[in-house]
């Protein structure tokens, strides 16, 4: 068999990252945070009022259903469930 080695790093990135930035000023501070959260931002491609606010199947049925009915109905579907899987 062959011998799993790891490398073990000698320091942290994190350690690394801190002593890059904890000599930085206030405002070097301020702008680093700006520049990470615009980069972690979602990208919008279409604007707000492009985007439907139906539903994306409009061909299925809007049914609503009392907890009791939705429990009868998963039920008789895990029971189906079952019993294919007994045939």
């Amino acid at each position: 068999m062959a011998a799993i080695t790891t490398r073990r790093r000698t320091t942290r990135p994190i350690t690394h990252y801190w002593g890059l930035v904890k000599d930085l000023d206030d405002n070097q501070k301020l702008q680093l945070v700006t520049m990470l959260m615009e980069s972690v931002k979602p990208i919008r491609t279409k604007p707000l009022a492009d985007i439907p606010q139906e539903e994306e199947f409009p061909d299925m049925d809007k049914e609503l259903y009392t907890p009791e009915e939705a429990y009868e109905l998963t039920m008789k579907d895990i029971k189906a469930i079952y019993e294919d899987a007994a045939v």
